[in-house]
């Protein structure tokens, strides 16, 4: 079947039609690549400055400088009574996504805390996010997380509750950081 020229009202989209050369002004937005890493081991930190979560960083090369990135993460985290945790995304040294801090607040992506309760050592909760990035580069790009718990010594656990006892009520969990070039 040869077409000439298309008409929105005159294509039957239940029919079969090869195309060949190719198309102009359909716009961007399509995704060129995905990566993911994945973090099923656990992870814990005291320190109350930010700190790479091990095995919790990605490496994507956009296509073209005009591509943007849209990163993912999922964060499975676990703590005691009144933990007040940070975390956040990093592109290379960068720090991208963070809330603006005023005064002694603390600057961050997403928040990791609960206040008391009697069974917080016992549970899990999921922190994430989700943000499009414009790195204007087509070299390979390091996405990572970084987490931190206040200077106190709030110690957060990444992937399992802080109670740890080998019990069938106590999970061990899963981390992702997933970026997803956006064609423009």
């Amino acid at each position: 079947m040869a077409l000439s020229k298309i008409q929105a009202e005159s294509m039957n989209l239940a029919d079969t039609y090869d195309f060949t050369g190719t198309v102009s002004g359909a716009g961007g937005g399509k995704v060129g690549q995905v990566v993911q890493t994945v973090k099923t081991d656990n992870f814990s930190t005291s320190s109350g400055s930010y700190t790479d979560i091990t095995g919790m960083s990605l490496s994507i090369t956009p296509s073209s400088t005009s591509s943007k990135i849209l990163i993912k993460t999922c964060i499975s985290w676990g703590g005691g009574q009144n933990v007040y945790g940070f975390g956040k995304i990093v592109r290379g040294s960068t720090d991208i996504f963070m809330g603006s801090a005023t005064g002694n607040r603390t600057s961050a992506t997403f928040p990791m805390e609960h206040l008391s309760h009697d069974t917080a050592q016992y549970n899990c909760f999921v922190a994430s996010s989700e943000f499009l990035d414009i790195p204007s580069s087509n070299s390979a790009t390091i996405y990572k997380i970084q987490v931190r718990g206040t200077s106190g010594g709030s110690t957060l656990f990444i992937n399992r509750p802080e109670n740890d006892n080998n019990e069938a009520y106590i999970g061990r969990f899963t981390s992702s950081i997933t970026a997803m070039e956006i064609l423009a």
